[in-house]
């Protein structure tokens, strides 16, 4: 068994000294991510849309999710900012 103290690290997501889970987040990240997924209709990868949702009532998850906490995501970084930093010219790095 292991002791809980063990698992007292710094969290990926907003890097405070808390317990994490297996990925590496704190409670609070973990159910930011969560409602990211469902906000990303990645239902296979939502622990909330995996325990407690017909697969029917996912649109009406993600629905609720929105209303209560908005639709801009709130831990990873969407797609549109990740093409943004990718932009720029080939070989323009210094030597």
């Amino acid at each position: 068994m292991v002791d809980p103290v063990d698992s007292i690290s710094a969290c990926a997501g907003c890097d405070l000294r808390r317990p994490l889970d297996d990925m590496g987040l704190c409670a609070e990240c973990a159910a930011k991510l969560d409602r990211d997924m469902i906000r990303e209709r990645a239902w296979d990868y939502s622990a909330t849309a995996f325990f407690h949702y017909d697969p029917k009532d996912y649109e009406t998850l993600r629905e609720k999710v929105i209303a209560e906490y908005g639709a801009a995501y709130e831990l990873i970084a969407s797609q549109k900012d990740v093409r943004k930093r990718r932009k720029g010219k080939k070989g323009s790095r210094k030597q």
